[in-house]
């Protein structure tokens, strides 16, 4: 014992038990005269809640291998603020770890997790953003082969991006997850501009023009179809407007205005510089040798193209009924796991715990009541709740096997356990447990607020305000084992947990309830996304669509531009699918990005076709002119796009993986459709217009080549 007070230094339920004298047991031959008090009823308070604290074999060997320390940060503290409290506990608990060699001491939790992907995600970007920088670099020096054609792309990104980011800090937008896919996705579509412009210049230069004509007839020819690729664009992710979740509606907001800066720099900055290095060169007509380039590919493709056109459309249409089958099977999901990085230590010993402790969940739902809470009939609603909740597969549960819930009820429960005056003094029904009166109900929720026992467990389920009781909330503890799901699973579990909760709700009087907590609210989310993702991608068609038909002034030249996005959706849709993926907060914008994407992609093809029937009237030398001369363009955009965004592979964070992978993903099959399939309907439509009109663009007389 403590030699200056009453405690010993140290206690253990082992010890009080041994300890303990067994005044009588029962059956025996004789009848006590009194009732022994044997153990009070903290004592089995004492050890369930013990339990929650030990590893799951104290129960089987009565050794435990492992404790627990629960330690609770005040929640409305400020993001910044909560990470360097994180923080400094991670550090204080590893350098305890390295102090003492008999005990190993680890440390997890939601904070502690956040504080490492943060500090693991900001070290990945300062490799992989100069990563991005420099394999765009080696495309466009190994295209281009002069280093003015590699930096002025650069120097116009890099302006473009602090624009953005200036505009963000302008509009308030805050930095998150989602903000990191904007640098690789302006990079990403700021350089098509730039590929565009310096193709179809040296195009020009390469004839023996000025650089006065080729910068004028680079900017006629490939403007037009920049400015529509543009406005197409920014249409597509403008769309995120319809989204109710904000960083989804910011995002949006933000790669708009991005690409929006993107162009102007393009067709402005880096125009007026190419400009001023040329303008005193003198530029010889070049003779084409005999050697294989881009432009003699992707002519020999022209003509594979014409020649197995059945082929090419009888594959695309196998192919998109195999990835329709798939985006019918999707799933739309949220798995906090598929957003963590892998082999984490502090998450690896987050699903540890859960597992070595089933007892000690900490991850609440809640049933929140409002209105005139201090009276009998809500408090009877509150115990008919609990008791409904008896049967719910996924509360979590004590040792003794009784629901984790903690309500005004239960804090009721143990004050009477621990004090059976409070009976007579509150006017306690014993069968019930809840007072007669309403004024005998507000009488007892007056003590409980203000006890120095029960007040901080009090507040945290009753709120007072005026000295009247408004609202009260039952804390409900989920089981752990949600986490171990995959994502489709865990969307099934939180709807049944939705509908649980919701079943569980009583009568409370004058007073209303709603389920709602961390699940629920993700799933409420997830199906907002979804709703709100069919309806940006549905407003992203049609405005693009008629963009285009007001541009062309032919609605049916505009729907035929849209057919290589209907079908790179689809497809897209389809692998997300079939490698396995989720529709998630970053998934699940791929059809608006694929319409973003895409769609520069066959205006650039369609915008060609136009120019050179218009110029030729043959609807074949159109089509193999387009896929030589744009087809290159698009080649080389597509690869140094796809390049800078499969940089993201090395990240160690899976959404940045999935968004790198599924965007070039996206633009291949948006290249792919472009050169094979969009052609095949644009020489038909081509054909059409000559037999009926005589003409395919304009009734002037074709100049011949």
């Amino acid at each position: 014992m403590n030699q200056t007070g009453y405690l010993p230094d140290k206690i253990a339920l082992k010890d009080i038990d041994r300890c303990w004298k067994t005044s009588d047991k029962a059956p025996d031959e004789g009848f006590a005269a009194n009732t022994f008090f044997i153990k009070p009823y903290y004592m089995k308070e004492l050890r369930i809640n013990a339990l929650a604290f030990l590893s799951k074999d104290y129960e089987e060997k009565h050794t435990p291998k492992a404790s627990l320390i629960i330690l609770q940060i005040n929640g409305t503290l400020e993001y910044e603020e909560s990470m360097k409290i994180n923080k400094k506990i991670a550090q204080n608990v590893f350098e305890l770890d390295r102090q003492n060699d008999f005990v190993r001491i680890e440390v997890t939790g939601e904070g502690v997790i956040s504080y490492q992907i943060n500090d693991m995600t900001s070290k990945a970007n300062q490799i992989i953003g100069p990563m991005i920088f420099i394999i765009i670099m080696l495309i466009l020096l190994i295209t281009f082969r002069k280093i003015s054609y590699v930096l002025l792309p650069l120097l116009s990104l890099t302006v473009s991006i602090i624009w953005l980011f200036g505009t963000m800090v302008l509009l308030g937008i805050p930095f998150n997850t989602m903000a990191v896919a904007l640098v690789p996705l302006l990079m990403g579509l700021g350089v098509d501009y730039s590929v565009h412009l310096f193709h179809n210049y040296k195009v020009e230069t390469e004839k023996g023009k000025t650089a006065a004509h080729a910068i004028k007839k680079s900017v006629k020819e490939i403007g037009t179809a920049m400015f529509l690729a543009m406005i197409t664009t920014v249409i597509a992710f403008m769309s995120f407007l319809t989204a109710t979740v904000p960083p989804v509606r910011n995002f949006g907001i933000l790669v708009g205005i991005g690409i929006i800066y993107t162009f102007i720099t393009a067709i402005t900055l880096q125009a007026s510089i190419r400009y001023i290095l040329d303008r005193k060169k003198k530029f010889r007509k070049k003779i084409r040798k005999k050697r294989l380039s881009l432009r003699k590919i992707m002519y020999r493709t022209a003509n594979a193209v014409m020649t197995h056109q059945k082929t090419i459309i009888l594959v695309g249409t196998a192919v998109s009924i195999i990835m329709l089958m798939g985006a019918s099977n999707l799933e739309t999901g949220f798995d906090l796991e598929e957003f963590l990085p892998q082999n984490n230590p502090a998450i690896n010993l987050f699903n540890k715990i859960s597992d070595e402790f089933p007892y000690a969940s900490e991850q609440q739902e809640y049933i929140l009541i409002e209105g005139e809470v201090a009276t009998v009939e809500t408090l009877r609603g509150i115990s008919e709740t609990h008791k409904n909740m008896e049967d719910d597969t996924l509360i979590a549960r004590k040792p003794d096997g009784t629901t984790k819930t903690i309500s005004i009820m239960t804090i009721i429960k143990d004050a009477v356990k621990n004090n059976n005056s409070l009976i007579t003094v509150f006017n306690i029904d014993q069968t019930t447990g809840i007072p007669k009166t309403d004024y005998d109900v507000k009488r007892l929720y007056d003590y409980l607020y203000e006890d120095k026992m029960y007040s901080i467990s009090t507040k945290n389920v009753l709120h007072r305000e005026n000295n009247r009781y408004t609202a009260t909330v039952m804390r409900i503890y989920v089981d752990m084992s949600i986490q171990k799901r995959d994502s489709a699973d865990i969307n099934k579990m939180r709807e049944t947990l939705k509908q649980e909760l919701n079943t569980d709700i009583s009568d409370y009087g004058n007073a209303v309830a709603c389920a709602t907590g961390p699940n629920i609210i993700t799933l409420t989310i997830t199906a907002s996304l979804t709703e709100s993702q069919i309806t940006s991608t549905a407003i992203s068609i049609i405005f693009a669509g008629i963009a285009l038909i007001i541009a062309y002034r032919r609605p049916t030249l505009g729907l035929i531009t849209m057919i290589p996005v209907s079908i790179s959706i689809i497809w897209i849709l389809g692998t997300i699918y079939f490698i396995g993926y989720s529709l998630n907060i970053m998934t699940i914008m791929v059809t608006s990005l694929t319409i973003g994407i895409g769609i520069d992609y066959a205006i650039h093809t369609t915008e060609r076709f136009r120019l050179t029937a218009d110029r030729t009237g043959d609807p074949y030398k159109a089509v193999s002119e387009t896929i030589s001369h744009t087809g290159s363009a698009l080649l080389i955009a597509a690869i140094t796009t796809t390049a800078g965004f499969i940089i993201l592979i090395f990240s160690p964070m899976p959404p940045q993986v999935q968004f790198g992978v599924i965007t070039a993903i996206t633009l291949t099959y948006s290249f792919l459709t472009s050169v094979l399939i969009l052609p095949l309907a644009l020489v038909r439509w081509g054909k059409w217009r000559k037999k009926h009109r005589g003409y395919i663009i304009s009734p002037k007389r074709h100049k011949k080549i």
